[in-house]
């Protein structure tokens, strides 16, 4: 035995001790490993994750896992570890031949698979085969517009000419050479019922053309021809209904012949809103509405200011009848009587309520099926000297109002004013003559005179003048020189009245003398009118209610809370209660229960065409009914920003409309973010923002445009020559008087805080391609930690946040953003940011004021140990309660499949946490824990809550 303790323990000491070394270092400690930090890229091939707890040195390695699928951008492609996102060698894109479907074609890389050159097929010289890509492709002409060369739209009861310059522009896209004239051939879609050819309509030499005399005439493209293209119009019939009429025709010019269709379509006529009626009631299926004597008394006295007005006489209806509604007077009175299409002109409504037919009894009953009809009644008003007659719409339902496309287009919010640029009138003017336009005269209707607002010469000017209806009429306003007019066209401007919200129409004629004229219309439209994609457009100002960020490869949820705050702001006693859909993008798709996940509703696809017959509940009262929270947006494409409008319908009959802008990209658009010192001004970085956009979208920054400003008390954004800036101007990138360089962000005095200034990024032809974020941390001083950095995710919130003094660091400088926050650490973060003060210790432990206060203020119950992780519902409970959020306003929809806590939906409600998405669903996951950057952040969103 005393050899074994002098011979063999030493050797088994010994032995023990290298096995001993070969031990991670981390058990020296007794480390479980349950806390590790997040993988770090060591090399090509490893990627390592080091244990946090304090004192343990462990570490782990494991391979890179490379995803089968390559990321891309415009340029390159490569694989990205799933794990810890480490990069292979980027590649450039190789491309083969064209790759084609039956409707389009493209280029694709090889490798990735990634596409260019995107397009539909065309085959303009007729030959069955795409010019570009050649494939195989059918020229069968049909009814349909969506396949012609050129397009003409007109309304029952107008009239469309056709533009000789669009002929020679698609002859000389196919043959390079002079184009001369056309022969049209009509084919069985041209019906005498829809409407007729004319040469010269309402001429000296007018000319009826019929469909068997049509291929005999040649129109030609000079003006001083016999039959030139530009005296060749379409006139539709009155009572014409939604309709194309499909034109296959020949160009012929010096080179060779080209084959092309061209398609007229025609509009919805009386069964949707004309957007020129003098007056317009609105009423609901089955239900009356009286008619207002003081509407027909203002519009005549508006006309005839020295005269009273009397009695008015309806002429003639075009739809007045038993399944659209009839005319009443005295309805369901001792004196009723019905009166039709037939005896309405037999009737004299007078003014004065003492009459035998006073206009204050008569009203109309709309049918219960008539949703979405608009009957028209045409008037006399009658006065003591003076007639004026009119027009009377009576809208009944969701009425689908026609889009007015305008040859020169101006958008303005109400209470603002808009300027005329003679250059568009030039430019108008020089797409049929080579001459420059000399004046213009404007010929509005009775709508000028209703239109919530007025054109002024020299606005807020010494020479400031005011036009009427009478006044603008024939005067002459010169582009040049004042011997064609007194009044200068670049002086001119609308003003929009304050609720300024239907599109005003102005017909006008561009002149060069009595021989060279061209005549269009002038359209000017609220901020927010439909565009023509038919979205809403994002040209003006304020159409961002609501914004949403995603790339083409991602889908978007939209937040049903998100409208409840909308409709909140403009009426803070309403509740949310359903939200209507009124114009879509032509690009993506809005979808209802994309995911077939949801227990409410059908699974949908919306469009322009169906999006007005359903009702988006915030809070489903049954299986049956739509919710709001399943809608889906699947965009088609990148780098556009499509819009969606809508109304929000809250308690109390309240209601509000706005917009939906979404952000489609080809890769995550990065917010640029600067801290600055609290009173010092801070100029719009430039190549941040354009770096930004062109890491985004791939593509060149041409300008972008504001789309909201911060409040006064935050400060001022100007340009460094003092003028304020705005949301309507674009400021452009590298050149121009009004640059992004020339920005300038001038805090408020004494301001502190986050300020967020939202953009759209424009390309150089001025086509939107993405919307991004420029975020600034005004503070006291800049606090540095020594492990958080600009390019750190949580450096805005840390920042701020430590500023503000509801966050800090530790004593040798670091934040140390990835450890789990414990319970008594949220626990001050969270009631420091909801506005409560520091408290003072009440035990030993040194958050334990803390927890007599949030205990005595019933933010939490039972017992707490507070060096214990917090959980993320603990943190939401804690949150919703300091914030003293409402719970009875919430959707009876729960946001989360794991959590029907009430606080976690309060504060879900409120923007300040988010779940996790996937499949149509979310989760909360709501016994995590949290890490102190992820705290930070719930704070930050807690102190910048304006609800």
């Amino acid at each position: 035995m005393k050899s074994f303790f002098t011979k063999k323990l030493p050797a088994i000491l010994l032995a023990l001790t290298l096995v001993g070394g070969m031990m991670p270092a981390a058990l020296a400690v007794s480390c479980s490993h349950n806390d590790w930090g997040a993988w770090v890229s060591l090399d090509d091939t490893y990627h390592q994750r080091k244990c946090t707890v304090n004192g343990c040195t462990g570490t782990e390695e494991a391979k890179h896992t490379f995803a089968s699928a390559y990321k891309y951008n415009t340029t390159e492609h490569w694989k990205e570890c799933s794990v810890c996102g480490a990069q292979q060698v980027r590649v450039t894109h190789t491309f083969s031949g064209w790759k084609s479907s039956a409707s389009s074609h493209w280029k694709e890389c090889t490798t990735c698979g990634y596409k260019i050159n995107e397009g539909g097929h065309i085959d303009r010289n007729r030959d069955n085969k795409c010019d570009t890509c050649g494939r195989s492709v059918s020229t069968t002409s049909s009814s349909s517009s969506s396949s012609a060369d050129i397009t003409y739209k007109v309304d029952a009861g107008e009239t469309v000419t056709f533009v000789r310059g669009d002929f020679k522009d698609l002859y000389e896209d196919v043959c390079g050479g002079s184009f001369d004239y056309v022969v049209f051939k009509p084919d069985s879609s041209y019906k005498s019922a829809c409407g007729s050819f004319y040469f010269d309509y309402d001429g000296k030499e007018e000319e009826k053309i019929t469909k068997s005399d049509m291929e005999d005439y040649e129109f030609e493209y000079s003006k001083n021809s016999d039959y030139p293209i530009n005296s060749l119009s379409f006139v539709a019939a009155k009572d014409a209904s939604s309709h194309t009429i499909t034109l296959d025709c020949v160009l012929y010019g010096d080179d060779d012949d080209v084959k092309a269709t061209v398609a007229v379509k025609i509009g919805k006529g009386s069964s949707s809103s004309s957007g020129k009626a003098d007056l317009v009631m609105e009423v609901e299926p089955d239900d009356e509405i009286l008619f207002d004597r003081a509407a027909f008394k203002e519009l005549f006295e508006d006309e005839y200011d020295d005269d009273t007005f009397r009695s008015v006489v309806f002429t003639d209806s075009d739809n007045l009848s038993s399944s659209t509604g009839l005319l009443y007077f005295d309805y369901d009175g001792k004196d009723e009587e019905k009166i039709t299409k037939s005896t309405l002109d037999d009737y004299e409504f007078e003014y004065s309520k003492s009459g035998d037919y006073p206009l204050n009894k008569l009203s109309f009953l709309a049918d219960e099926d008539a949703d979405g009809e608009v009957v028209t009644l045409e008037f006399t008003l009658q006065g003591d000297d003076e007639t004026l007659d009119g027009v009377l719409e009576i809208r009944i339902g969701d009425v689908e109002d026609d889009e007015e496309d305008g040859d020169i287009s101006y958008t303005v919010a109400p209470g603002d004013e808009v300027a005329f640029d003679r250059a568009d009138f030039n430019k108008f003017f020089k797409e049929e003559y080579s001459k420059t336009v000399r004046y213009v005269t404007f010929y509005p209707d009775n709508s000028y005179k209703s239109a919530g607002g007025a054109i002024y010469y020299d606005y807020d000017g010494k020479e400031e003048e005011k036009f009427s209806k009478t006044d603008l009429t024939d005067e002459p306003f010169y582009y040049s020189s004042d011997d064609y007019g007194d009044y200068a066209l670049d002086s001119l401007s609308f003003v929009a009245d304050d609720d300024f919200d239907e599109a005003l129409s102005l017909e006008f004629r561009a002149w060069y003398d009595e021989d060279n004229y061209l005549d269009g219309v002038l359209v000017i439209s609220p901020e927010g009118e439909k565009d023509a994609g038919g979205g809403t457009s994002i040209s003006g100002k304020g159409a961002a209610d609501i914004r949403y960020y995603t790339t083409y490869s991602s889908s978007v949820q939209l937040n049903h809370n998100d409208f409840a705050r909308f409709l909140k702001k403009s009426y803070p006693s309403s509740n949310l209660e359903y939200v209507k859909f009124t114009a879509l993008p032509s690009s993506g798709s809005l979808y209802y229960d994309y995911y077939g996940a949801s227990k409410y509703g059908e699974k949908v696809r919306l469009t322009n065409d169906n999006c007005k017959d359903y009702k988006f509940y915030f809070s489903p009262g049954s299986t049956k009914d739509y919710a709001l929270s399943e809608l889906t947006f699947i965009p088609n494409g990148f780098n556009y920003c499509p819009s969606i409008s809508f109304t929000a319908y809250g308690s109390g009959s309240k209601s509000v409309s706005g917009s939906i802008l979404l952000s489609v990209t080809l890769d995550t658009m990065s917010e640029v973010y600067g801290v600055t010192p609290k009173g010092t001004a801070v100029t719009f970085p430039a190549s941040a923002i354009s770096g930004a956009v062109s890491k985004g979208t791939g593509l060149s920054l041409g300008s972008i445009r504001l789309l909201s400003l911060p409040t006064a008390a935050q400060g001022t954004v100007r340009l460094t020559n003092g003028t304020k800036a705005d949301t309507s101007a674009l400021y452009t990138y590298g050149s121009g008087s009004s640059q992004i360089s020339n920005l300038q962000f001038v805090p408020a005095g004494g301001f502190t805080g986050s300020v967020e200034i939202p953009y759209v990024a424009y390309n150089a032809a001025g086509n939107a391609i993405g919307m991004g974020k420029f975020s600034l941390g005004v503070v006291n001083s800049i606090p540095k930690f020594s492990d958080v950095t600009s390019s750190t995710w949580c450096y805005k919130y840390v920042v701020e946040m430590c500023d503000a003094d509801v966050i800090d660091g530790y004593s040798n400088g670091t934040f140390r953003p990835n450890n789990t926050v414990t319970y008594g650490q949220a626990l001050k973060l969270i009631m420091l940011a909801a506005g409560y003060p520091v408290q003072e210790k009440t035990g030993t432990h040194w958050a334990s004021g803390y927890l007599t206060k949030a205990k005595s203020d019933k933010l939490v119950s039972g017992t707490v140990d507070l060096d214990a992780p917090i959980t993320r519902l603990a943190v939401a409970q804690i949150a919703a309660k300091a914030m003293e959020l409402s719970t009875s306003e919430l959707s009876s929809v729960k946001p989360f499949t794991d959590t029907s806590d009430v606080y976690v939906q309060a504060l879900s409600a409120a923007g300040i946490v988010e779940g996790y998405f996937s499949g149509g669903t979310s989760t909360f996951r709501p016994s995590n824990t949290l890490t102190r950057g992820q705290v930070a952040a719930i704070v930050w969103r807690m102190k910048n809550y304006n609800g």
